[in-house]
């Protein structure tokens, strides 16, 4: 796998097959706060995560972080990323700043293979562009420790293999959701709406 491959990937890719892939992702938590939004539509805050792809070991891997217990989506496994902002010239501007700023590494414009289609999270008013790159060599980690507890390496097969239904409790209730494991974390919702597209490209 290198760059001029998945940049080919990501230019070819079946938008349509991506948008099912997330689809069959979602769960019935999510499905309540998508009929209410698509019933009355509100703004979503613009955002977007950075896909982080090399490969160590002749495997290809990406990059997960566990956030901190601050802000909306405390505690959560996602990808580096964060909020638009004005100085931002577009989606791949917010992505490589969010991941030099959570993660400490340098993305280079020229290190982006693509982009994965939008994914609306009415639950918390965003809607998250996801950007993709692939570096030649990681280099060192550096989290920003406001927003970031833990950096994790993440073997892509093994994250395509551990697809199944399990168990989450969201506000004190329990919900079956399709989810990814990362590490010992469940890997759901958005995350891995995103996650289902990037396998729908390079599967």
């Amino acid at each position: 796998m290198d760059r001029s491959v998945l940049s080919l990937m990501f230019k070819n890719f079946s938008r349509d097959e991506a948008g099912k892939c997330a689809e069959k992702m979602l769960s019935d938590f999510q499905r309540v706060y998508f009929e209410k939004y698509y019933a009355n539509p509100f703004p979503l805050c613009r955002s977007a995560v950075m896909i982080l792809l090399f490969v160590r070991n002749a495997r290809l891997k990406t990059i997960m972080i566990e956030r901190t217990d601050i802000g909306k989506h405390a505690g959560q496994i996602s990808f580096p990323g964060g909020k638009w902002e004005s100085s931002d010239a577009d989606n791949i501007a917010t992505a490589i700043r969010e991941t030099k700023e959570e993660i400490g590494i340098n993305v280079l414009r020229d290190d982006v293979v693509g982009e994965l289609l939008p994914v609306k999270v009415p639950v918390s008013s965003f809607e998250i562009f996801p950007v993709v790159a692939f570096v030649e060599g990681i280099g060192n980690f550096s989290k920003s420790e406001n927003e970031v507890r833990r950096i994790l390496e993440v073997d892509i097969e093994d994250l395509h293999d551990s697809l199944d239904t399990r168990s989450v409790i969201v506000s004190g209730k329990q919900y079956d959701v399709p989810s990814f494991i990362c590490g010992k974390s469940v890997v759901w919702g958005a995350t891995a709406m995103i996650v289902a597209e990037l396998f729908s490209v390079i599967r």
